[in-house]
């Protein structure tokens, strides 16, 4: 009777773990949500121009939108989005992003060459 109850335990456990990586996988996939995916694109955001949410966001109302530079980088947003749209997808070239013009600085540093001047 010990030899039965151990083999029928030992096959469960068996069927146990090869199920458990497909069904924590589903679990996983199931709790990824809209915010999520919002999170890690501020958090990139974030590195590819040096600063923190606060630069940004009001911290204790994420979606208020007083702050001058809240709006500056939903218009910069707007602008990453369309040259993404138009061919700099990373398909075949740059991917459009913050870090393209700000290099991990607020305000790049870009300054116009002095034979582009008008003189």
């Amino acid at each position: 009777m010990h030899k039965t109850l151990w083999t029928t335990l030992g096959a469960l456990l068996v069927i146990t773990l090869l199920l458990i990586p497909q069904a924590h996988t589903e679990s996983v996939t199931k709790f990824v949500t809209k915010e999520d995916q919002i999170r890690d694109e501020m958090v990139k955001i974030s590195r590819e121009l040096g600063v923190t949410c606060a630069e940004c966001h009001n911290v204790n109302n994420f979606t208020e939108a007083k702050k001058a530079t809240f709006k500056v980088s939903r218009e910069h947003m707007k602008i990453t989005q369309l040259l993404k749209e138009r061919g700099f997808d990373g398909k075949k070239g740059p991917e459009a992003s913050c870090y393209m013009c700000h290099r991990g600085k607020l305000k790049p540093d870009y300054k116009e060459p002095l034979s582009a001047k008008a003189q």
